[in-house]
């Protein structure tokens, strides 16, 4: 691609990620912070997702983030938009399931295995596979109960280096006493075996009496918290100890009864409806989903030791995951996307939080902070060493050595499908194009060199993405200076052994940038369903609606599960694109 595409996608991203002005708390002092980070330099480390839920780092130290609703995993570095890098078959999005919790196998350099919660047809689960290849999957873990909402999801290796499993009473609250998988924290090992220690003999549980459990983090002495949904009126945080029964559904909050376990803090649902949690600092991070915050709480040993003190207000809005990455900044991802909050142009966001301290860690802050001079602030853009005085912190890209992916502007990997042919079962698939030029959508064993500190991409040329067959061009107004449009391309790939799938190609075949397309299409004859925010049958129309940037010439490819069944597999006619 010539060199003036990639300086213009770098400003692209640039001016997104510029426009993003978080709320703090309030004004610090020089040096203070709360549970040791800087709130006053927050940051948006990327834009542009689909209700993001879980959150893994690789050894390079991009995070691996699921998107409930798409199925999809993104690759995230910060001051680049996602790349979309595995699409997980046999989810099924609906109501508060799809997609949830991911983890990393604890010898991921050697074996690449990602472990995931998944809502099927009947059930919740947890199943792994390599990242490569998420078609191929094993079930770790099945019968964990699924409803419209109250799911659970949140799984983690503990430093015991067992999966825990963080479910929900799926909408029946006697579940949580039960002796199924429904409101329980449980304890597995790698392959989804009873460990021997556990607090019931053969049983996978380890704690019990809970709501709907969203969030797992550990302490420095291996001491294990939970953040809990009330259903009605009082959520928690829990210090969780195997075998303890923590009350539901015979008290919510505070019991008052010896033979349950009372919370560490409790606020109404309105405060906090807690999800992710991390821990750092001897200080708990709870994100909060109807509080739109993220509460700090102050423990030790077990216990809460301090006043809960809540940031990032309102703002950002709902707050589902947080993690402490790798780089030792806090990683915070919104759910603005989840139909129950009032989403941005780029919504969702994740959010960095450096360190408390002068410069934070060595691999600089990707992207504007926020101005420290009041709630309202603007970001502001750092000064960078190819900037002085402040200067514009996007540098004009230069070629890199090595070669890189084709880049391609996508946002938000929710697209869906458009026109099409019906391949060979063996075909496979080709890798989907991204604006940041980083490794390959299957990671290195070995750990790759830390992202760039500049808020800005600096990809390398590369060949040009191939175009899609079968393009089905729909012009749309523009003004007089160019065009704008786009065509799309459906391409199936039918297997037997494993789960078949669609790829849809997006392409922008006017002289203009778009910034946001929606394809419309029929869902063809020979599949017995087209899974696309819901499940599609034969003959149904579907209309999605992508919002992204896209320059001329340049496309996005993403993946779609499909249901089929043998035969042939007619053309998904007619389809439109229409690009803004």
């Amino acid at each position: 691609m010539p060199k003036h595409l990639y300086s213009a996608l770098s400003i692209v991203l640039c001016v997104m990620i510029a426009a993003m002005a978080l709320v703090v708390t309030r004004p610090a002092a020089a040096g203070a912070g709360t549970g040791g980070f800087d709130f006053t330099r927050a940051q948006v480390a990327t834009v542009g997702l689909q209700v993001p839920w879980g959150m893994a780092f690789l050894p390079d130290g991009s995070a691996l983030v699921s998107e409930r609703d798409t199925a999809t995993i993104a690759q995230v570095r910060p001051g680049s938009l996602p790349i979309q890098v595995a699409m997980v078959p046999n989810a099924y999005p609906g109501g508060e399931g799809g997609l949830l919790g991911i983890a990393l196998s604890p010898t991921f350099a050697q074996d690449q295995l990602v472990y995931a919660y998944i809502s099927s047809v009947s059930d919740n689960r947890v199943v792994r596979f390599q990242l490569s290849t998420p078609q191929t999957q094993r079930v770790i873990l099945a019968g964990i109960p699924r409803g419209q909402s109250r799911n659970g999801g949140r799984i983690a290796f503990g430093p015991d280096g067992m999966l825990y499993v963080a479910t929900g009473d799926a909408g029946y609250p006697a579940y949580a006493q039960s002796s199924n998988l429904g409101g329980k924290i449980l304890r597995i090992t790698r392959d989804g075996a009873v460990p021997t220690d556990n607090p019931f003999s053969g049983s996978p549980v380890y704690s019990y009496g809970h709501s709907n459990v969203q969030g797992l983090a550990w302490d420095e002495a291996g001491l294990l918290y939970a953040t809990e949904f009330g259903q009605n009126s009082t959520d928690e945080i829990n210090y969780i100890r195997p075998g303890h029964n923590y009350g539901w559904p015979a008290c919510e909050g505070m019991c008052g009864n010896p033979s349950y376990t009372n919370p560490l803090v409790t606020w109404s649902d309105s405060e906090a409806s807690p999800s992710g949690l991390a821990y750092a600092n001897r200080t708990l991070f709870a994100a909060a989903l109807a509080g739109k915050r993220l509460w700090t709480v102050p423990v030790s040993g077990g216990n809460r030791v301090g006043t809960p003190v809540a940031e990032l207000r309102e703002r950002p809005g709902r707050l589902r995951t947080v993690a402490v990455g790798p780089d030792g900044w806090l990683w915070v991802a919104t759910s603005n996307r989840d139909g129950r909050g009032t989403p941005g142009p780029s919504d969702d966001l994740i959010i960095r939080i450096p360190p408390v301290g002068p410069s934070g860690p060595s691999t600089s802050p990707s992207g504007p902070s926020p101005s420290p001079s009041g709630p309202e602030a603007s970001p502001s853009a750092s000064p960078s060493a190819s900037s002085p005085g402040g200067s514009s912190p996007c540098p004009t890209p230069s070629p890199s050595p090595s070669p890189s992916p084709t880049p391609s502007p996508s946002v938000s990997p929710s697209v869906s499908p458009s026109p099409g042919v019906s391949p060979s079962p063996n075909a496979s698939p080709s890798p989907s194009p991204s604006l940041s030029p980083s490794p390959s959508p299957s990671p290195s064993p070995s750990p790759s060199p830390s992202p760039s500190p500049s808020p800005c991409p600096s990809p390398s040329p590369s060949p040009s993405p191939t175009p899609s067959p079968s393009p089905s061009p729909s012009p749309s107004p523009s003004p007089s200076t160019g065009t704008r449009s786009c065509e799309a391309t459906i391409r199936f790939f039918l297997q037997w052994t494993t789960a078949s799938w669609g790829e849809l190609t997006v392409r922008n075949t006017g002289t203009l940038p778009i910034t946001s397309w929606t394809v419309v299409f029929k869902v063809p004859n020979g599949l017995t369903y087209l899974q696309w925010n819901g499940y599609n049958p034969p003959g149904s129309t579907v209309t999605v609606t992508q919002n992204g940037v896209l320059l001329p010439g340049d496309s996005v490819t993403v993946q779609f599960p499909i249901g089929w069944s043998g035969g042939a597999v007619a053309a998904p006619s007619p389809i439109t694109c229409t690009a803004r």
